[in-house]
């Protein structure tokens, strides 16, 4: 083991210009970030941090550890703040343009053998590109494996801003400087067989300052694990373990910190904390390289089954025949549409996180368990994820929050010991749901996506078959309708009387108060929707009862139940005798109407009138 300081001037040269063994090896020309290695991920405001800390003073930039192999020195540690310095070089080269022998004297940096820069990075490929002496950040996508492209130019852009700051040449020279003259304690693994793993060595000098993030403790601990003759292997399996980390972004996790960290939580101990330290000692300590290695493969054939199933979903031809063979017969239902729908909206649904854990069980379970996968008819399957869906759903309704103490480790259970029967699944998935129904309540404020769940329920959810005989979305040709409160900025109805248009104007108050609350809107046919425009709520009702008094169509339950609570409160009685009479100024008893509708007391009795049919709809199974 080597270790020595440098200044950021010779890191980048790879030579200390000293002659003595605590120097960098002559045949190594390149820095490598490797791909086991994680993703860049400074944000904007360490990044001015160190930018401004620089522009202060050179100062001490930590240590940097690094492995050496027969081609090049590998990051191990430190590659945050290196690959941040030679962003802040780039930058710097940029800025002096037309000055040639200042840019060639920082070229002379970044890339001072063989016209190659000299920080390479597996993970995105070549990312520096040279536009007639004019540098910028270029990541082809084929190139990016863990989706770094946003970050490395958000990066780029923090550190121009930065320096543009500087507002001056001299201000320039001085950052350059003070950048170049900043230290490193470079730390490097030369001697493989006579050390521990420069992985254990990064492990052992940062866990106890408790630098790390769950990732890197974990990775060290793996390391320690595996014989030294397998460390390779290791990190080929480390590098898919990571991608499907990255992958798993889609579904509103972090990196791959949180993807170990919940994937122990579900499979392991709902108990397990953040850090994975139990009682002093970390998961992994004592663990024999079988168990490693069968945990590691377990997490990535867990993640690769979801991300394959995630894309799956996206294609037009999927009838979930992979998991269900079953559904063959069902593919010209329609029913796969509704069903990619929901498994979209589950594994993408961000205020939900643990309650995703049923589906991708579930998938993963089915796609490891190919004599099971044969039994299960797919209405049973159907019956399963919408089960999930609506017990996701609800999760969200509730206003719960991201919290361990909410997961739900029945579903998972069931799929656990010899006594396993798909009827138990099935069932399972029933309850989750079930509780969920006991505890719903309306309240003021459902979004569209929200209402039209809860409407979906009360209109088309058949309990015996447990599926939506359709469900309401915008993609399905479906718009929230201001049924009481208009949209429309100034508050405008136009009250229609013998061919005559009368503008009635809802005072600003009644407008914010009652314009976003959920009793003001139904979900309705696009086209009866958009037909409406401003109309009063009398010739509304009208509308809607002409409507859907046609072959094919029957009037939605939650507009049966609201137009038949609001045509029975005498305000609104009132007012057809005022529309009936011809009446034009009717001002004052419109507002009465729309304070009456909201009043505390009349919402109360119609939530509960709606939360009632919605609790019904699951009552004949």
């Amino acid at each position: 083991m080597k270790a020595f300081i440098v200044n950021v001037s010779q890191l980048f040269k790879l030579n200390t210009e000293r002659s003595n063994e605590a120097n960098f090896a002559d045949n190594k020309r390149k820095l490598l970030i490797p791909l086991y290695q994680r993703e860049y991920k400074w944000t904007d405001e360490k990044i001015k941090s160190l930018v401004k800390d620089i522009g202060r003073k050179d100062k001490f930039l930590g240590n940097v550890i690094l492995d050496e192999t027969d081609e090049c020195y590998e990051i191990v540690d430190g590659q945050q703040r290196i690959t941040t310095c030679f962003l802040l070089l780039i930058s710097i080269f940029n800025h002096y343009v037309g000055h040639q022998r200042e840019q060639k004297s920082i070229e002379n940096l970044i890339r001072p053998y063989n016209n190659e820069y000299i920080l390479q990075n597996d993970t995105i490929g070549d990312f520096v590109s040279d536009d007639n002496g004019l540098l910028s950040i270029v990541i082809s996508e084929d190139k990016d494996v863990y989706y770094q492209k946003n970050d490395f130019e958000r990066a780029f852009n923090t550190i121009n801003s930065s320096i543009d700051n500087l507002n001056c040449q001299n201000g320039i020279q001085e950052l350059k400087q003070k950048l170049l003259d900043c230290q490193f304690l470079v730390l490097i693994n030369d001697e493989h067989s006579h050390t521990r793993p420069v992985e254990q060595i990064f492990l052992d000098i940062n866990e106890k300052a408790q630098l790390l993030e769950v990732e890197d403790i974990f990775k060290g601990h793996c390391f320690e694990n595996y014989d030294e003759d397998s460390h390779q292997d290791l990190r080929n399996t480390w590098i898919r373990l990571k991608k499907c980390g990255m992958d798993f972004i889609k579904f509103g996790y972090e990196d791959l910190s949180q993807y170990v960290y919940l994937y122990l939580l579900e499979h392991v101990d709902s108990d397990m904390p953040q850090k994975l330290v139990l009682d002093g000692k970390h998961y992994l300590e004592g663990k024999s390289t079988d168990e490693t290695e069968k945990l590691l493969l377990d997490m990535i054939e867990y993640g690769e089954a979801v991300i394959d199933f995630y894309s799956k979903l996206n294609g037009s031809d999927y009838r979930f025949i992979d998991l269900c063979p079953d559904g063959k017969a069902y593919g010209n239902t329609g029913d796969h549409k509704l069903l990619k729908i929901m498994c979209k909206e589950m594994l993408e649904y961000r205020k939900a996180q643990y309650q995703k854990f049923p589906l991708m069980h579930f998938v993963h379970f089915l796609k490891i368990n190919s004599n099971i996968r044969v039994t299960i008819e797919y209405p049973v399957f159907r019956k399963i994820i919408t089960n999930l869906y609506i017990y996701m759903s609800l999760f969200s309704l509730l206003g719960g929050k991201k919290s361990k103490k909410d997961l739900d480790h029945s579903f998972y259970d069931a799929f656990i010991g010899d006594s396993f029967s798909i009827t138990k699944v099935v069932e399972s998935a029933k309850a989750l749901r079930k509780n969920k129904v006991d505890a719903f309540k309306f309240k003021t404020n459902f979004e569209y996506e929200e209402l039209s769940f809860v409407y979906s329920i009360i209109d088309s959810y058949a309990s015996n078959s447990n599926w939506f005989k359709k469900k309401y979305s915008k993609e399905e040709g479906y718009n929230l309708e201001h049924f009481i409160v208009p949209y429309n900025k100034r508050g405008n109805i136009s009250w229609n009387v013998a061919g005559r248009v009368k503008k009635l104007i809802l005072p600003v108050d009644t407008l914010k108060r009652y314009r976003k609350n959920t009793l003001n809107f139904l979900i309705m046919d696009r086209e009866l929707n958009e037909s409406m425009e401003d109309w009063d709520i009398v010739a509304k009702i009208e509308a809607i009862r002409v409507w859907y008094n046609t072959p094919g169509r029957a009037l939605p339950k939650h507009m049966e139940l609201i137009i038949s609570y609001i045509e029975s409160l005498e305000e609104y009685q009132n007012l057809r005798e005022l529309k009936d009479a011809q009446e034009e100024e009717i001002s004052e008893s419109y507002e009465i109407f729309v304070n009456a509708y909201f009043m505390d007391e009349s919402q109360q009795k119609l939530y509960e009138i709606l939360q009632n049919r919605f609790r019904k709809a699951f009552s004949n199974e």
